[in-house]
């Protein structure tokens, strides 16, 4: 494990100074660094059958390359100038007959909270794609969804170096793709240092922000995937989702609204008519729901939370409440893709891929 470390170490290095972020070397507030944490916590039981297999503590060590913003964009003033970037994350769950180990790789991005001369307060959000060694009574699919979320204190030791430590939560789950999906959830506390390869910039560009003149948007959305119903191994059924949201600009970051919902799901013929002595229709698997709507824009990329209701179902075992998470690309301003996750109950339901267009009015 050792050697892997000074591996990774070497590559990221090799990454940042010889070529990966080139034409960030270039800018004139370009500032690479490089980061490295351990981290060490419990794996959350948060399902009763979950006890049998949490063994020991957990065993993390990350390593990433990233960018600290300086202004170059209003968006980067907008979020107090974030730094981002990508990396590798590997972790050992503390039971290797049960669990066994995880790597993944993934994109993040640090968003300040308070900025003073020797320190940083922070919170990460990173999400990416994970695979895990061994298939458990939590997980049945090796390839999964990361996501880690974090609060950072950053402490100022150089002109080239920081010492980081914060506390932070990861999940992993396959989004119901195949059974079994309880997912897994790490608390963890984070202890590293980070490595400036130039002297940062000390002063940070603050721009006249542009005038909001398009308040209200119309954006529709359809998009599809496939979930697997226990037993472990079985049929797998097609889903798809078409959304309508009417959405009033707040700030130049967040937006908020309305929308309206429909689901197809193929597993409901299954779920609703196990002995098959009902003669269903695709409009008895229909469901159709209302949700309220929030986004928040970054850049290119938006992150959206949908809470809603079912207004018209025939099964609702699953609950009355449903709960959508996901992250949207901006290929222009008014075409997108996305992918996002509905849950029920908290629990995963289903992911979804698809394509979106939006349009804007005062």
């Amino acid at each position: 494990m050792t050697k892997n470390i000074i591996f990774l170490i070497l590559f990221f290095s090799s990454l940042t100074r010889y070529g990966f972020f080139v034409s960030a070397q270039k800018t004139e507030h370009g500032n690479l660094f490089m980061e490295s944490k351990f981290q060490y916590g419990f794996i959350w039981q948060h399902r009763p059958t979950l006890k049998e297999i949490i063994g020991g503590n957990i065993k993390v060590f990350d390593i990433s390359i990233g960018k600290q913003t300086y202004g170059q964009k209003y968006w980067e003033q907008l979020y107090r100038y974030p730094s981002y970037g990508f990396g590798y994350y590997f972790v050992d769950l503390g039971n290797p007959e049960e669990l066994g180990q995880a790597n993944a790789l993934f994109a993040y991005v640090d968003i300040p909270i308070l900025r003073k001369k020797k320190y940083l307060l922070s919170y990460r959000i990173s999400g990416g794609l994970a695979y895990l060694n061994q298939g458990n009574i939590a997980i049945g699919s090796h390839l999964n969804l990361y996501f880690d979320a974090t609060i950072n204190y950053r402490y100022r030791l150089s002109n080239h170096l920081d010492m980081i430590t914060g506390f932070g939560a990861t999940h992993f789950s396959n989004g119901a793709v195949q059974m079994p999906n309880l997912g897994i959830n790490l608390f963890s506390y984070r202890l590293g240092l980070q490595y400036r390869f130039k002297t940062p910039v000390r002063e940070f560009v603050k721009h006249e922000l542009p005038e909001i003149n398009k308040k209200n948007s119309i954006s529709t959305f359809l998009a599809t995937g496939i979930k697997e119903k226990r037993p472990e191994g079985g049929i797998s059924y097609n889903v798809m989702s078409f959304s309508v949201d009417y959405l009033r600009l707040l700030s130049l970051k967040h937006k908020v609204g309305l929308g309206l919902d429909a689901f197809y799901d193929e597993s409901l013929f299954e779920t609703m008519n196990p002995d098959s002595s009902l003669n269903l229709n695709t409009s008895d698997i229909m469901r159709y729901g209302v949700h309220l709507a929030f986004e928040a824009e970054l850049n290119k990329i938006m992150l959206v939370i949908h809470l809603g209701t079912y207004i018209h179902a025939q099964y609702k075992e699953d609950g009355a409440i449903y709960q959508k998470v996901g992250i949207r690309y901006l290929f222009t301003k008014n075409l997108y893709a996305n992918i996002s996750l509905k849950t029920s109950k908290g629990v995963a339901d289903f992911v979804e891929f698809g394509l979106g267009y939006r349009l804007y009015w005062k």
